[in-house]
């Protein structure tokens, strides 16, 4: 297993693709905060460091949609699969050697982002207003978030030998998870009350406040809660927001992930060893 997770990260060392999505990845932390201090600049908006440090757990899982096929697809087009299975490993150390890679590269790419934004949004938006608590809270919980995509897109990537298919499969699950908790959402944002406009006598409208069907009672709500937060694209939403605004519920999505990550991660091994390979 150490064996090939350190070829994994030998092939991730001589990779353009990683060197590239590294590069781009700080480039867009830079890019944020420049973008926040302009907005100071032109239109007086209080930004700070706090709206664009974990920006990165929004878009970390469209990056691994796209950067897991194709890379671990490249094992299955050069034969790759094939030679470490005929050297005596077995096809579990082979699955989970690709989802270290992947959780490595992940974790890399984070860094990068964080690095930008510490290089670049500290001297210009000076360092983060948040508690130490509430940062290290959103740390944890987007550690586990990538380790919960890293999961599912190399499953994918391991049971799907085509790299343009695995790609597509990839971006897919990824855009139906997001409409799910998107949807979601939206009837978690449901106001209690709605305002009705209805015309009086003298032809003068007015409104008044009625009870809103939409809105989810306390026993709707705790199911809709915890499936926002089964959902990493759920969880992605949740943590656009600003870091002086505390989670509501770290410690579940952070066991929500690690959760759907040994899940997957079972699952798809279970399967990889009896894929055809042939």
């Amino acid at each position: 297993m150490s064996k090939l997770f350190s070829a994994s990260l030998l092939r991730l060392r001589k990779s353009p693709l990683f060197w590239g999505t590294l590069a781009l990845s700080f480039c867009f932390g830079a890019f944020l905060c420049a973008v926040r201090f302009r907005e100071r600049l032109d239109y007086g908006i209080e930004a700070s460091l706090d709206s664009v440090f974990f920006g990165w757990a929004v878009l970390i899982g469209a990056v691994m949609s796209c950067f897991i096929p194709l890379f671990s697809g490249t094992e299955y087009s050069d034969g790759t699969v094939r030679n470490k299975l005929t050297v005596g490993c077995t096809r579990t150390s082979v699955y989970l050697a690709s989802l270290s890679a992947a959780l490595t590269a992940a974790l890399l790419f984070s860094a990068a982002y964080m690095l930008a934004c510490a290089v670049v949004g500290v001297p210009l938006l000076g360092w983060m207003a948040a508690a130490p608590r509430l940062i290290l809270a959103r740390l944890l919980v987007s550690l586990a978030l990538t380790a919960a995509y890293c999961a599912l897109f190399t499953g994918i990537a391991m049971l799907c030998s085509r790299k343009a298919a695995c790609a597509v499969l990839s971006m897919l699950l990824l855009l139906l998870m997001f409409l799910a908790a998107v949807a979601v959402a939206g009837r978690l944002a449901a106001p209690q009350m709605s305002p009705f406009y209805t015309l009086s006598s003298s032809g003068a409208l007015e409104e008044h406040m009625e009870p809103n069907p939409r809105y989810l009672q306390p026993e709707q709500r705790a199911v809709y809660e915890l499936l926002l937060d089964l959902l990493p694209a759920g969880q992605s939403i949740q943590m656009q927001s600003n870091s002086l605004v505390p989670l509501e519920r770290p410690a579940r999505m952070a066991a929500c992930s690690l959760g759907l990550l040994a899940l997957s991660s079972a699952a798809g091994a279970a399967l990889f060893r009896r894929k055809d390979l042939k």
